[in-house]
């Protein structure tokens, strides 16, 4: 099939249970000019997202191995990476981290590239990146200033306040600092009414943080951790009164995409590629120790050097309505503002080896 010099392309693996498909990605990773701007001795980060604890929905290691096994042909130095988290279960240190990492088969003995937690520590504040508004600012670890190239390995699934995941999803919110993942969350209109409060203590046992407390019987935010809530939806789950709810989601879908440009201004948008591993398409984020129920089957694997184009070619074979569930905001919002700011095109030639 011929390759558009117009449109971006999508290398496509369409999903086969009764096929090889991690051979299948073997070869297409090879047979494809994917990896061809990557360079002897090139730092590689591959940026995934390793999964909560015990999380089955993951990307499988196998194909992080053959991914590895490539670049090693080439003489670079890949290595493994993901964030710690802003809430506070295992990942949130880099010790955590790497002991999910490990769990889930993410270990040098198995794939054949380290994993190297991405902000140090977890306490790593990193550079600021001046980008455009409503964000205006993002602040990016440290490491980021030594990586010469990065691959975007991101698994496809739904997520509660952006509808889904992929590969926006996986740079913007991934590749920042703590302080940028709660700038970005206070995006989502949190809204509370009291008069349905009855101070049941739900909302306080939820969080993780131990932000909200109960006084005269109704929930009110602790004054010197008030500033820490993120606006997920953990109390509004956890509230059978209905007193909590959040609103406009969509914000977080808009202003994901212009975190990736200001992480493209930095590493360069020529050096980064996406890979996106269209299986186990589960209700949750992998940011979640269950994942939920299965909301669509699986669609293939999609490789693309334009961040947009990869979401898109997913979307469109998964259907984006399968993500509109729970009052969840439209999943094509962090293209359709992708493309608004040029981080990559929404119109793309799919490419079938």
């Amino acid at each position: 099939m011929p390759i558009s010099i117009y449109m971006s392309n999508v290398y496509f693996i369409p999903w086969r249970q009764d096929s090889d498909m991690v051979g299948k990605f073997k070869k297409i990773i090879r047979k494809s000019n994917i990896l061809d701007d990557i360079n002897k001795e090139d730092r590689v980060a591959i940026k995934l997202h390793v999964g909560e604890y015990k999380n089955p929905a993951h990307v499988h290691p196998l194909y992080l191995k053959e991914l590895v096994s490539a670049l090693l042909e080439k003489g670079c130095e890949p290595f493994l990476t993901d964030s710690t988290t802003y809430y506070c279960g295992h990942r949130f240190t880099a010790a955590g981290m790497i002991k999910n990492a490990f769990y889930h088969g993410f270990s040098l003995a198995n794939i054949g590239a380290p994993f190297i937690v991405v902000d140090g520590l977890g306490n790593d504040e990193g550079f600021s990146v001046k980008v455009r508004s409503p964000l205006n600012e993002i602040f990016l670890p440290t490491l980021f200033k030594e990586i010469d190239k990065m691959i975007v390995f991101s698994h496809c699934k739904g997520h509660a306040l952006t509808g889904f995941g992929g590969s926006i999803k996986n740079v913007g919110m991934g590749c920042v600092t703590k302080k940028s993942k709660l700038a970005m969350h206070k995006f989502v209109n949190f809204c509370y009414d009291d008069s349905l409060c009855d101070g049941c203590d739900a909302c306080r046992d939820i969080c993780d943080r131990a932000i909200p407390t109960i006084k005269n019987g109704k929930r009110v935010l602790s004054l010197e951790k008030r500033g820490d809530c993120m606006h997920c939806p953990g109390c509004m789950e956890a509230c059978t009164r209905g007193a909590i709810k959040l609103k406009e989601l969509e914000k977080l879908g808009q202003v994901l995409p212009i975190a990736v440009e200001g992480i493209l201004k930095v590493i360069g948008k020529e050096n980064v590629t996406s890979i996106n591993w269209g299986a186990n398409i589960v209700e949750y984020c992998d940011c979640m120790p269950f994942p939920g129920k299965t909301i669509r089957e699986n669609t293939g694997i999609y490789l693309s050097k334009d961040i947009v184009a990869i979401d898109k070619a997913f979307l469109d074979d998964a259907k984006k309505e399968t993500f509109m569930i729970d009052g969840r905001p439209d999943p094509e919002i962090q293209a359709i503002e992708g493309e608004k700011i040029g981080i990559g095109k929404m119109e793309y030639e799919r490419v079938l080896l």
